[in-house]
């Protein structure tokens, strides 16, 4: 690994743009959008990172489905509480996966397991 003049790690063959776009387009469009990249991109960086990615949204998917049955159920508040705590907790971890892919690190995100 060398650093060019930005101050970016420079790999042969990765694409940090597509990279780093994947965490946002799982805010916008969800796994979907990530599992279509993760499935048609050959770059090995951006397969990282769209599996990193995938590694959050899934589970998180699965939980949001049981707040809102929580919400539903059990306490409105509750399930309100809990869904904007997800989604803060998405929307930070997007920006510093987006930040880190970026700068050529493919971050982990935290608390959920490998799937991919």
């Amino acid at each position: 690994m060398t650093a060019n003049v930005t101050g970016r790690k420079s790999h042969s063959n990765q694409n940090t743009t597509i990279a780093a776009l994947v965490h946002i387009a799982g805010l916008l469009f969800g796994f979907f959008a990530i599992a279509l990249v993760y499935l048609a991109s050959d770059n090995e960086f951006t397969k990282s990172n769209a599996a990193n990615a995938l590694n959050w949204h899934i589970p998180i998917s699965l939980v949001a489905i049981l707040v809102v049955i929580i919400g539903l159920g059990v306490s409105e508040l509750a399930g309100v509480a809990m869904a904007l705590l997800i989604a803060t907790a998405t929307i930070c971890f997007a920006v510093i996966a987006c930040i880190n892919a970026y700068q050529g690190r493919a971050w982990q995100y935290p608390i959920v397991p490998q799937l991919i």
